[in-house]
């Protein structure tokens, strides 16, 4: 999940992400291939693809704590590796998958999304737990998806004052409409913020004046200073 956010890869992108594709030394992320994942009479057929489009091929920094989180799943990996021997699953072109399932299978986007249901679900069981003990009704956890990551993320650059070009070079989107798109929805919400923020002023500057008897002041020379 955290991996998710803070790189905001495509499902696809997360499954075909590779351990070469990796520079520790640069701290840098390339994203070369996507995992496409079909079913053909009942049978699922996985296969790594290029990117769909020339700016999905990109190069993306380390954020936040990413390196450590790297660090402790290839850790994770190998030990399974070691634990499963012959049985792990990871072979031929999907031998070198930064993530995968618990057996080395490519990590496609039906993983994906059931392992954030598994999340959710455990977040609305710790809010109804704590809702109870707090005497009150428990918040809405609402579902959501694998994109709805990929948009918070885009989301905080805006809000953090990032350029729209820039964004939409880490997204990897083919347009930059695409990108102003989800700029143009954080600008109309943080009109709003500001528009409401007045009100509160004029609220405030009115309540300042409300004992104050008008016809008693008097006007001076001064009183515009």
């Amino acid at each position: 999940m955290i991996f998710f956010f803070r790189f905001c890869l495509t499902k696809a992108e997360l499954g075909g992400l590779k351990w070469c594709d990796i520079d520790m030394d640069k701290q840098v992320i390339f994203i070369r291939r996507s995992l496409s994942c079909s079913y053909c009479n009942g049978v699922k057929k996985e296969i790594l693809v290029t990117p769909k489009t020339v700016n999905s091929t990109r190069q993306i920094p380390f954020i936040g704590e990413m390196e450590e989180i790297l660090k402790s799943q290839r850790e994770k990996q190998l030990s399974l590796k070691k634990e499963l021997g012959g049985r792990w699953r990871g072979k031929e072109e999907f031998e070198d998958l930064v993530f995968t399932t618990g057996m080395g299978s490519p990590c496609s986007r039906y993983i994906v999304e059931k392992e954030i249901k598994k999340i959710i679900l455990r977040i609305r069981e710790k809010e109804a737990v704590a809702a109870v003990q707090e005497n009150r009704e428990p918040k809405v956890i609402r579902d959501f998806h694998p994109h709805t990551l990929r948009y918070t993320f885009a989301t905080r650059c805006f809000e953090n004052k990032m350029e729209p070009k820039v964004v939409q070079a880490v997204l990897g989107h083919s347009s930059i409409s695409i990108t102003l798109n989800i700029y143009t929805h954080v600008l109309d919400n943080k009109i709003e913020e500001e528009i409401k923020k007045f009100g509160v002023a004029k609220t405030q500057r009115m309540e300042a004046y409300s004992g104050v008897d008008v016809r008693k002041v008097r006007i001076t020379a001064l009183s515009h200073c």
